[in-house]
């Protein structure tokens, strides 16, 4: 496996900012000098990894995981290290002459699945440019859809014949699959298409390959409104968002993403200028949607359907995103309007009013319990006070807190001091504990081998103490640390943490090992006489363990003239020990 050269790798690192490229994969905000991450490598529901601009590294205080933007790239898209260093290269502008592709990639064994639905895709864009195509064009028209959305979406037309399963077994395609992924159907001999006379919108996958469509009506010739890809091994829409893949610029710019519901609506709000939208394409919200979610944005907006069905959406929605540590805001749009009608019946600043004056989740769910109440019931306004009461619990703000519990009051009539007994009396939920690395309690003689590495990620001087006095470590992980760190400042003449880091390339263990000492509080600068003192603690250390092994040995030794020798070497070792 061709190796790609230390110095070339040190290169492309110096062209690029680990925060930049970071921010092309997560929400992240500056806090002091470093910038902050909801961390990608653990359940983590509050921002705990540190990018460090200064260090050009990362670590999350909670997991552990750190290194440098090469580590975060293969981490992250869980690639090689070879593979990592070639896309920041990329991003770099660096042209590597080097064979990266070590191996297959796993979606190598799909890339005939995302073929045969590319060539689908553009037949059905020829077929909409064509004279044949002139109806649907008018449709998508008078639908306020120009030309340039059009073509952006990849908007196309299927015809009412065979044409796509004749195209793609005349290509080679074996009709079995072309069944499996959608595509067609079968009928005993008989093939045929399973999107006839639609206008075809194009399904996508985090990556912006089609790998599905949803075929709609435009002639009214069919009862079903739209037809959907059946799922697939490629298109499983509780892991897809639609639009995600062009979503995640605009949702990094504007510190925000919209959920919709359908791809309609997501098309109808890129038309008016809104472009940090993506949909759940009818679906509820999956937890790894929630996922995907938190990765383009902790400013989430909810803006479902605004009939009944919309509210159930919202609900599940907010649900599933409370419990990734997201509380989203919420826009609910009058008279039963979805966002795409909305746009067109009411125009886009009543829609940018409502983006402007978001709800909150504790308001959202007052206006649901309040709209099935019935305040001339006593015992409904009881229920509703106790159900109320379980959001109260969850205010933090004190202001919000007095507002809400005044407004309850008035519409209730109930006093506001009956109210807030009520809401002392819910029990406190509990806060979800995640387990932080494990601390292990150190002796001085631990502590010793730590501080040495210390010192020796800084400076020369304790690189050579090292190498003329120290015998070995006693903890195998700093051992070998320790020996990179000699080996490093042998080829380079310098000790530098960062380009340390890139010099272990994907050797993880190390790399968390080495940044996890870096962070220790210790001075920066000490005499060369302290990093002696460590040396003589770690010595003093090796000579106890030796002292203690020679004890067991001589308590199990029966042997006459070996428990002499031992006895001996006791002396020996603890006239050392004293010294």
């Amino acid at each position: 496996m061709e190796k790609i050269p230390y110095d070339i790798i040190l290169d492309i690192q110096r062209k690029v900012n680990i925060v930049d490229i970071i921010a092309e994969y997560l929400p992240i905000e500056r806090k002091g000098k470093n910038y902050f991450a909801i961390c990608p490598f653990h359940d983590d529901h509050n921002p705990s990894m540190s990018i460090s601009p200064e260090k050009q590294i990362y670590t999350c205080f909670v997991c552990g995981e750190s290194g440098n933007v090469f580590n975060f790239v293969m981490n992250y898209e869980k690639i090689s290290f070879k593979e990592a260093v070639s896309k920041v290269a990329q991003k770099a502008g660096v042209m590597l002459d080097v064979k990266v592709d070590d191996k297959p990639k796993v979606e190598d064994k799909n890339i005939k699945y995302y073929k045969m639905f590319d060539i689908t895709n553009k037949y059905y864009q020829n077929n909409i440019r064509s004279s044949y195509g002139k109806k649907a064009l008018k449709y998508l028209n008078d639908r306020k859809l120009d030309d340039e959305t059009i073509k952006e979406f990849e908007i196309g037309l299927s015809m009412n014949d065979n044409n796509v399963s004749k195209l793609l077994v005349n290509k080679g395609y074996d009709i079995n699959e072309l069944v499996d992924i959608g595509l067609c159907g079968k009928n005993k001999n008989f093939t045929y298409d399973i999107f006839r006379n639609r206008i075809m919108f194009p399904l996508y996958d985090l990556d912006g390959r089609v790998v599905g469509f949803s075929g709609r009506i435009y002639n009214e010739e069919d009862d079903s409104k739209y037809v959907n890809s059946k799922e697939s091994l490629i298109f499983k829409k509780g892991m897809l968002l639609y639009n995600y893949h062009k979503a995640m610029k605009y949702a990094r710019e504007k510190h925000q993403i919209i959920i919709v519901e359908g791809f309609m609506d997501v098309i109808r709000l890129y038309t008016v200028g809104i472009k940090n939208v993506v949909a759940s394409m009818g679906t509820a919200i999956t937890k790894e949607h929630a996922d995907l979610i938190r990765k383009l944005s902790k400013n989430v907006v909810l803006c479902f359907d605004g009939d009944k069905a919309g509210e159930k959406a919202t609900i599940s929605a907010i649900e599933a995103l409370e419990k990734i540590g997201i509380e989203p805001k919420i826009i609910r749009l009058e008279d039963n309007l979805d966002p795409d009608d909305y746009i067109i019946k009411k125009g886009i600043d009543l829609y940018n009013n409502h983006l402007n004056n978001l709800m909150s989740v504790v308001s959202f769910r007052l206006d649901v319990n309040k709209t099935n109440t019935n305040f001339n019931d006593f015992n409904e306004v009881s229920n509703y006070i106790k159900s109320i009461t379980k959001e109260l619990e969850k205010i933090d703000d004190k202001v919000v807190y007095e507002l809400t519990l005044k407004k309850i009051s008035k519409e209730t009539g109930v006093d506001v001091d009956t109210i807030n007994d009520m809401v002392s009396k819910v029990p406190k939920k509990e806060k979800k504990i995640i387990n932080k690395r494990i601390t292990i309690s150190k002796n001085k003689y631990d502590k010793a081998e730590e501080y040495l590495i210390y010192y020796m990620l800084r400076n020369k001087t304790a690189i050579e103490l090292y190498r003329n006095k120290v015998s070995y470590l006693k903890n195998k992980k700093l051992s070998r640390i320790a020996m990179e760190t000699l080996e490093f400042y042998e080829k380079n003449g310098y000790i530098n943490l960062t380009d340390f880091t890139i010099y272990l390339e994907d050797k993880k263990e190390l790399i968390n090992e080495v940044l996890r000492i870096d962070d220790l509080k210790l001075p920066d600068d000490v005499s060369p006489g302290v990093i002696e003192d460590f040396i003589k603690t770690i010595d003093d250390g090796i000579i106890k363990d030796e002292i203690n092994k020679i004890k067991e040995q001589i308590r199990t030794e029966t042997n006459v003239a070996k428990k002499v020798v031992l006895l001996e070497k006791l002396s020996n070792l603890k006239k050392r020990e004293c010294k």
